[in-house]
């Protein structure tokens, strides 16, 4: 095979020179490729650097040179960033956080902007890590090292897509020390009381009573809130006294099966009088509790607390009853023992009791050698 050279030249009108080398795609046409350069010595060099990428990467390579993450950012969308699809309840194509990953992928554009994939480097993503870290949030707020993880993540992912295309011979998240660090995120140590719960459901009266049944719901059954606001009527048995968490709107899109207490059973008879007594329709009614559970939770005077972190205290609830933690994890979701250790919160009054029960082992008496 004939060794590719090209040619450089000057421009006699403008006076700038160029690099040129001609090259066969991938459908067999032959194609030109330049770029300026600054001076005869610059576009030899230019040219020596189109040469050796064209020889290493091929024609997908030379494409990629003046490829940006905004660039990158269209791909994803485009091929990528979809909707969810199902296929006999199971997720076959696209994302179920389409909409929270639009933001990320939007914020990388304006960060980044025409940032060229090929220049970005390691120190790049350390400066972006930071910078979000030192970014307060809407609710000026401090933002959490999970939430900066997750952006990381899915920046990590973009750049593996491109590294497989061949648009860069390496992800830059490669060429140092991880810069996503899962055991230093923060663990929620938040779990309701009993008195606390009282309060909050206390809160929930006149425009926010809605707020009540889904309320017990999650600390009844440790549903996820994405759960409990997809849930149907068709999922719910009252004979059996059972809830259908469906396949698709699992978060290991793994169908479970939790029971109905007294005191939920009671909310759900009265939201079905209310209903439509469509079975397809929505047992709660609505798609988000954000706002209005911030503002219960103010008016009941508890801080820093989530609406996740009820799913929290009733793995804890659990916990001081004395189930295991297979089965606390069976009943939450979870696929592996780890992580159900992370919600398995231990609050003051349990921590009493532990010692308090240390303390009669303690002063027993001794036995004989």
């Amino acid at each position: 095979m004939t060794p590719r050279t090209g040619y450089v030249y000057k421009n006699k009108k403008t006076g700038i020179w160029y690099a040129r080398v001609t090259y066969t795609d991938e459908t067999g046409k032959r194609r030109n490729v330049q770029r300026r350069a600054e001076s005869k010595s610059h576009s030899r060099a230019v040219l020596k650097k189109l040469v050796s990428t064209l020889d290493e990467g091929g024609p997908k390579a030379i494409d990629a040179e003046r490829l940006s993450i905004a660039d990158l950012c269209d791909y994803y969308e485009k091929n990528y960033l979809t909707p969810a699809q199902y296929i006999n309840g199971r997720k076959v194509a696209g994302l179920r956080s389409a909409t929270t990953v639009k933001g990320y992928v939007s914020m990388f554009r304006l960060y980044f902007g025409k940032t060229r994939i090929k220049s970005l480097t390691y120190d790049d993503l350390r400066t972006f890590r930071l910078a979000r870290l030192n970014t307060s949030t809407h609710q000026s707020e401090q933002r959490s090292l999970t939430t900066v993880h997750r952006e990381m993540a899915y920046l990590r992912r973009m750049l593996t897509i491109a590294e497989r295309n061949g648009w860069i011979q390496r992800n830059p998240f490669k060429l140092g020390d991880a810069l996503i660090h899962i055991a230093d995120e923060v663990k929620r140590e938040r779990i309701l009381s009993r008195a606390e719960e009282a309060r909050l459901l206390a809160a929930c009266g006149g425009p926010r009573k809605h707020l009540r049944p889904i309320i017990i719901a999650a600390l009844d059954t440790g549903c996820r809130q994405g759960e409990l606001l997809t849930l149907r009527w068709k999922d719910l048995d009252f004979d059996s006294r059972t809830i259908t968490i469906q396949a698709f709107n699992t978060k290991t899109m793994k169908e479970r099966h939790v029971s109905i207490t007294t005191r939920l059973g009671l909310e759900f008879e009265k939201l079905w009088e209310s209903s439509s007594k469509e079975f397809e329709a929505l047992v709660f009614g609505f798609s988000d509790v954000r706002q209005a559970f911030r503002r219960a939770c103010k008016d009941a005077g508890l801080v820093g607390l989530r609406f996740h972190d009820l799913r929290h205290s009733h793995a804890s609830r659990l916990d001081d009853l004395g189930f295991s933690l297979a089965k606390i994890g069976s009943q939450l979701g979870h696929t592996v023992v780890q992580t159900t250790l992370r919600y398995v919160n231990r609050d003051r009054a349990a921590m009493r009791r532990v010692a308090s029960a240390l303390d009669g082992f303690n002063l027993l008496p001794e036995e004989p050698p």
